[in-house]
């Protein structure tokens, strides 16, 4: 079926021959191949979400999922009465309207001589803190002690040793590696590593594990171990580490596939649920825009700070704009207001999650002070509520039990501070199961007039 498919793939795009009418006037995208896409009049013919086009005549692409050599082949061959385009379009604008439809940035990335090169797993060696003058060195270090002794005594020693300057401003990689190498620890076994973990960092630790559980899978049988490597984490633990062993996943797809997005985010698409799928996304676009391995990212634009948000499925926007200022901050020189403009340049409908994005950068850059974290969102003019939103579920992200979560409701603006409560709810609401525990942990965080909010938040 998906062969028949392929063939008719490109027929439509030429309405004069297929009937399907014109080419749209304006691109519903800033991809360059949505330009080709419109012009030849593809959206006349076929459903297409990331183009805005509803047409039934031809295939719909979203449910096609055409591989970027498909189209490259059929567009220039031709064939099943569609003729062929080689010499009619640039050898470039076949590769964008083709990188545009199969959501793979690989041919025009290449084009452009961006290349990604596979991270390198860890390797325990006899390395030690003391003496480690720099960041690799440190990583090592912390992962030599989770491999020698298991993740613990390696969590213990990096949250004492987190007042160092150099070690908190590279938290989060030094997590994922603490991660990487206790899953080595455990020979590969995800729920006893993960049981031995914490959220620290962001949830840096988590991340590292299930990115190199996926290492060296076949590609036929990836979406298989993708659907069940969480399975025994979701029976054992907690609601809150099934989601970070199913985020992770997300940072693992895009290290397996060498940090092709749209391909990473396929993957995703074909878990289990929808929890599961935006779960995976978002660990896709968070490694996306800040990769764990300092790699840049062929997804990213200097001139679109929003960038790839506008051009993903809408099912993918949402974790696309709820990390989209951990992009824009440092390319505006961490310029607060000039991010909160940028979030206002958000799809409509979308504006209050990048603002959402921007409090979790508020939360992260102030290392969850509630004093900090008020005056930078009330930098964000329109979106400090959402701003405050963001931030509290990032204290909890972080830790769970964190009461600066309280101060931080406490301390906002009181037309703020329900919203705040509710955010902590949320929380609260992945953290425990049943009923009993959420009343309990919103009666910790929220004694008085706000706690109906936190319970609301927890869907109690």
């Amino acid at each position: 079926m998906r062969a028949r498919y392929a063939a008719l793939l490109v027929s439509a795009c030429v309405g004069v021959l297929t009937g399907c009418g014109g080419g749209d006037s304006e691109p519903k995208s800033s991809h360059p191949g949505a330009k080709v896409f419109a012009d030849a009049g593809c959206g006349g013919c076929h459903t297409f979400d990331a183009a805005g086009s509803n047409g039934s005549f031809g295939p719909n692409l979203d449910d096609l999922n055409p591989s970027f050599d498909q189209v490259v082949s059929k567009v220039k061959s031709g064939g099943g009465g569609m003729p062929s385009f080689e010499g009619k379009l640039s050898e470039q604008e076949i590769r964008d309207v083709a990188s545009f439809v199969s959501g793979q940035e690989a041919g025009r990335a290449a084009a452009q001589g961006i290349s990604v090169v596979k991270p390198k797993p860890f390797k325990p060696n006899t390395q030690r803190l003391e003496g480690c003058l720099d960041a690799e060195c440190r990583r090592q270090a912390f992962g030599n002690l989770a491999y020698r002794e298991g993740p613990k005594p390696a969590l213990e020693l990096f949250r004492a040793k987190l007042s160092d300057d150099a070690i908190e401003s590279d938290c989060h990689r030094i997590a994922h590696t603490i991660g990487a190498a206790s899953l080595q620890h455990y020979d590969g076994d995800v729920g006893k590593a993960l049981a031995e973990g914490n959220a620290i960092c962001a949830s840096g630790y988590y991340h590292g594990l299930l990115e190199w559980k996926l290492a060296g899978v076949p590609k036929d049988e990836v979406a298989s171990v993708a659907r069940t490597v969480c399975d025994q984490t979701k029976s054992t633990a907690s609601s809150f580490v099934y989601y970070q062993c199913v985020h992770g996943l997300g940072h693992g797809l895009m290290l397996y596939t060498l940090y092709d997005l749209p391909s990473a985010l396929r993957l995703c698409h074909k878990l289990r649920t929808d929890f599961d799928r935006v779960s995976c996304s978002g660990g896709v676009f968070m490694e996306n825009q800040q990769s764990s391995y300092g790699i840049t990212s062929p997804w990213l634009k200097k001139d679109d700070l929003l960038y790839p948000c506008g051009i993903v499925s809408r099912s993918d926007k949402t974790y696309c704009y709820l990390l989209a200022t951990s992009r824009i901050l440092p390319q505006v020189g961490w310029d607060w207001e000039k991010a909160a403009d940028w979030c206002r340049k958000s799809e409509k409908g979308f504006v209050h999650l990048c603002f959402q994005s921007y409090g979790r950068d508020a939360s992260g850059s102030s290392i969850q002070d509630p004093a900090k974290i008020r005056d930078l969102c009330a930098k964000a003019g329109s979106g400090e509520q959402e701003c405050i939103f963001g931030a509290v579920r990032d204290i909890l992200n972080t830790d769970p039990t964190d009461l600066r979560a309280s101060r931080l409701c406490q301390l906002v603006k009181p037309e703020h501070r329900a919203h705040c409560a509710y955010g902590i709810g949320s929380i609260v609401a992945v953290t425990h199961s049943d009923t009993a525990a959420k009343r309990a942990d919103c009666r910790r965080f929220q004694p008085g007039r706000y706690y109906a909010d936190c319970l609301r938040g927890a869907s109690v």
